[in-house]
């Protein structure tokens, strides 16, 4: 059947931005004194909701205060180092983007971000060049978090496209989750951090420019 929708999950999907999000976590867990394994963080962490994270770090439950507090604090930091480092789309996106917008095929993001660092993707990508605002998909706390597939599923029907037409991007163990829960014609794997994801029924790939292109003809 042809992919007539795509769902890009954003980092470590179209940022490759990991080991910038574990840099600015251990930061922020040192200040807390707090230790997590790698296990935890990829469990805990990464792809999730931040609500749900803080809760699992804090034991208790944050009100919606705390939450948003807890995530300029940790997020000034990593938006800092962003800018330090640099910032570039993954290999092939920009390419495959413009090859998806030629061939009419509906664009999307889904990402358990917080709008404030969307709002600073935008402007640093320049991503309204290829993406409609509604169809960015951002944790604005009406969502369950991922491996649950609200994100994806708001998502997709923002594109207006059905499941077993849509294709979607991840590199989170629980966003993988999500999207194959979403009911999604295809789930591809990108490996942007030399992960194990052995036993997940997805392929890989470690550039955009490996996407086959017929996909979607």
């Amino acid at each position: 059947m042809k992919i007539t929708g795509v769902v890009f999950d954003f980092n470590g999907t179209l940022f490759w931005d990991t080991h910038l999000q574990n840099e600015s976590w251990d930061r922020f867990l040192e200040k807390y004194g707090f230790s997590l394994s790698e296990e935890e963080k990829k469990k805990y962490i990464h792809g999730i909701n931040a609500k749900d994270t803080f809760e699992y770090l804090f034991k208790r439950e944050l009100d919606d205060d705390e939450v948003y507090r807890l995530t300029e604090e940790k997020e000034v930091i990593y938006r800092s180092m962003c800018l330090e480092h640099g910032m570039q789309l993954a290999p092939g996106a920009e390419q495959l983007i413009r090859f998806l917008m030629s061939s009419g095929v509906a664009l999307g993001i889904a990402t358990a971000s917080a709008k404030n660092n969307v709002d600073f993707f935008i402007q640093h990508f320049n991503l309204l060049d290829y993406f409609t605002p509604g169809h960015i998909i951002y944790n604005d706390g009406t969502m369950r978090g991922k491996p649950h597939p609200d994100l994806f599923n708001k998502a997709i029907s923002a594109l207006g496209t059905k499941p077993e037409e849509t294709l979607i991007f991840e590199d989170s163990h629980a966003g993988i989750e999500a999207a194959l829960r979403s009911g999604a014609a295809e789930v591809i794997i990108v490996n942007s951090a030399n992960a194990d994801y052995n036993g997940l029924p997805c392929r890989q790939i470690t550039d955009f420019g490996e996407v086959d292109r017929s996909l979607f003809s």
